[in-house]
């Protein structure tokens, strides 16, 4: 995929640069008047028109995430792996846009709200592993007023080292394993 930046704040451009860099995605830096065609996407600031074109401040890190890995996605799917270091990870058609370990229950329930409102979908769903009892249960207590689903997550960190929990939270994600 060819990606091109253009932006008339530096501030932006920053912020681009940084989710990019961070996803390992490389871009091109364009300039007003270059030609825009032989990309995939442009992201900008700036008012102007084509179909290749995403318009962003840069502060929407999860719809820019879902455009550049998995644009016409229609599922968003969050995978909580519950314990003391939950990981999470949030999959656009099972592909992972974003992983991470979130260490309280607040910010668990900003996190899910953030892509909620900022990824394009028809269906949002929430999997949680039924694993550490405990702390599922808070984060379940946490996401009360969303529709969320409970499965087993038996072998879900078979293949990940102790305290990779965004792994696990991937294959929770991908799990059909309803309890």
């Amino acid at each position: 995929m060819r990606l091109g930046i253009l932006t008339r704040d530096f501030r932006v451009y920053n912020r681009l640069l940084t989710l990019l860099k961070g996803m390992n995605q490389s871009f091109d830096s364009l300039l007003p008047g270059d030609d825009l065609k032989g990309f995939d996407i442009v992201m900008t600031d700036m008012k102007i028109q084509g179909n290749n074109i995403v318009y962003t401040k840069g502060l929407d890190e999860f719809r820019l995430k879902q455009i550049v890995k998995a644009k016409d996605s229609e599922k968003i799917v969050v995978g909580i792996d519950p314990g003391p270091s939950p990981g999470i990870a949030t999959l656009a058609n099972n592909v992972v846009i974003d992983k991470r370990s979130i260490y309280n229950f607040r910010e668990i329930r900003e996190y899910v709200t953030k892509v909620r409102n900022e990824c394009t979908y028809r269906n949002f769903i929430i999997k949680i592993g039924n694993g550490d009892r405990n702390y599922r249960n808070q984060i379940i207590r946490n996401l009360d007023d969303f529709n969320l689903l409970i499965v087993n997550e038996k072998g879900s960190s078979k293949t990940t080292k102790r305290g990779n929990d965004s792994e696990s939270a991937i294959n929770i994600a991908l799990s059909n394993d309803i309890v």
